[in-house]
């Protein structure tokens, strides 16, 4: 299980990143700050001031500040804890399956309803994939560790 520390650390690295993002924007927003937004002109403004970019009155900025910060607590558990690894990186593994479909819906909102494109959304979406490549990698290594023990 000491192997996977490295893995478990980069998720957590990766993560922290997608915080960082997810915090700017949401800042941004409560400023009512224009994004800096390098790819796509002004489409991260255009994309945040839909009526898309709020779920149940809060701004999915915040829900990926939640989700980022989910992911750096149970991968930062995993690396603590031998007995209870697998646990927290199915965890992980179901996080990573609820964040990759609603980045999947909310890019398909972006491209066919808003039809703008956000290269925020982009990078986090970006992340997101990362990060479940990451824990797909991680479980995998745990469990040939756990075979061949």
């Amino acid at each position: 299980m000491k192997r996977n520390r490295k893995l478990l650390l980069a998720i957590a690295v990766v993560a922290v990143c997608g915080a960082l993002v997810a915090t700017y924007d949401f800042i941004a927003r409560l400023l009512h700050v224009p994004l800096f937004c390098p790819f796509a002109g002004n489409g991260c403004d255009i994309v945040q001031d839909s009526p898309y970019a709020v779920v149940f009155g809060v701004p999915l900025s915040f829900w990926g500040i939640i989700g980022f910060a989910s992911y750096v607590l149970f991968s930062c558990l995993a690396t603590r804890s031998n007995t209870n690894q697998r646990r927290y990186l199915g965890t992980l593994a179901a996080l990573a399956a609820l964040q990759l479909s609603g980045m999947a819906y909310f890019s398909y909102i972006e491209l066919t309803v808003i039809r703008a494109v956000c290269s925020i959304c982009v990078f986090s979406a970006a992340l997101h994939v990362a990060l479940a490549v990451l824990i797909l990698l991680a479980i995998r290594k745990a469990s040939a560790e756990a075979r061949a023990a």
